[in-house]
């Protein structure tokens, strides 16, 4: 149990909104809209493939700016904003009846969610002493995978000739959310950087981070190419029913959840790079053993193994990464990071049905080969000392 003092009131406002605004999202994208688009707007699955793309292109170009405006305006003005514009991309997608303007509002939504990540990202590290970065990383995770988890599966409480109720209960979650941030309070989160430092190009900050740009990517990527796959490998490769699938993946998420924070306080407590260098390592080998093993007990093992890596990365990832973020463009540097993060989950995808197509096995052999190479890499090169230069 968390300790009353670990947690600031401005620090549990931001999780809470980042929770419940993630809940929305997570909801509409997975189970409302193609439950909405196929049924009352008798509409194809192609209108909602192609909201989805244009809701996770927008979100992905607008971090960066939505990081600038964290600079420029302060945390709690950027996610009320994207909560205002949530909400209102809700509404406008309940009351249409044209396939096309869904699109369109799904995609709107897409600009209000860019504010999440370099909004809380940004908020909870200032907020937050650098001995307890890690574990603050952990909570921050938890919210949005607890948030992003419990969404689509109660609103399938309300589905089936309950839509309009759907709409209803997510507008209701954004419009709490955005309320939390009216009261979020703090000196630190409304510190503004007006002017960029003459001593330091933005061009020249980026060739500094040149060494972890491409592990953003990649890292992303190597999820990317599981999402198309999953569902594929489980029902006709290994033959799982849809209850064994969804418990398997309940049971991996949950058990990430549950280990995010203790990661992220032994990684305040013994240091980043064991749990980095480890996280990565483990990853690699489960996706192997999930590549080559038949039987569900092996897999609900393997899969726990996979929980546990990312429940290593995570919180030491994103920490390394804010002990070299400059502290006067950081909310500008956390949007670029996500927006590489968000073109690794674009492309992996993509690549993931290609090698899928080619060897059942593949795509997970070559996320195993990309995560060791990284954690080689991490293990060996001295990456903070040749940032600091």
């Amino acid at each position: 149990m968390l300790q009353r003092s670990f947690l600031s009131l401005p620090q549990s406002l931001l999780l809470v909104a980042l929770g419940l605004a993630e809940f929305a999202r997570g909801a509409l994208i997975i189970s409302l809209l193609p439950a909405y688009v196929t049924g009352p707007l008798g509409a194809s699955l192609t209108v909602v493939g192609w909201a989805l793309s244009s809701h996770y292109l927008l979100d992905t170009v607008f971090r960066g700016p939505a990081g600038w405006l964290v600079d420029h305006i302060g945390v709690p003005r950027v996610l009320t904003m994207g909560l205002a514009i949530e909400c209102l991309s809700l509404i406008g997608a309940m009351n249409t009846k044209h396939p096309a303007m869904i699109i369109v509002f799904v995609a709107l939504l897409g600009v209000g969610t860019a504010t999440h990540w370099p909004a809380v990202v940004t908020g909870t590290n200032r907020l937050t002493e650098p001995e307890r970065r890690a574990s603050m990383m952990g909570l921050v995770f938890a919210a949005w995978l607890t948030g992003s988890g419990l969404g689509p599966v109660l609103i399938n409480f309300v589905l089936h000739g309950h839509d309009r109720v759907a709409f209803l209960l997510l507008i209701a979650a954004d419009l709490v959310a955005f309320g939390v941030t009216i009261w979020i309070a703090d000196p630190r989160l409304t510190k503004l950087h007006q002017h960029q430092p003459k001593d330091r190009p933005l061009w020249r900050t980026l060739w500094h981070f040149r060494w972890v740009i491409p592990g953003t990517f990649v890292q992303n990527m190597t999820l990317g190419l599981m999402l198309p796959i999953l569902q594929p490998f489980t029902t006709r490769v290994l033959h799982l029913s849809h209850v064994q699938f969804a418990a398997l993946l309940l049971g991996s998420g949950a058990f990430t959840v549950i280990l995010l924070v203790p990661m992220g306080k032994m990684t305040d407590r013994f240091g980043l790079r064991v749990p980095l260098v480890g996280g990565f390592f483990i990853a690699g080998i489960s996706l192997l053993g999930i590549a080559f093993f038949r039987q569900f007990f092996e897999l609900i093992v393997f899969g726990g193994i996979l929980g546990l890596s990312y429940a290593m990365i995570l919180p030491s990832w994103n920490a390394f990464l804010a002990e070299l973020i400059p502290k006067d463009i950081e909310g500008w540097l956390w949007g670029v990071f996500m927006t590489v993060e968000g073109f690794g989950m674009a492309v992996g995808p993509i690549l993931g049905a290609r090698l899928f197509s080619l060897r059942i096995w593949l795509p997970f052999v070559v996320s195993s080969i990309i995560l060791l190479i990284m954690g080689t890499f991490y293990a060996s090169f001295p990456l903070k000392e040749k940032l600091q230069r």
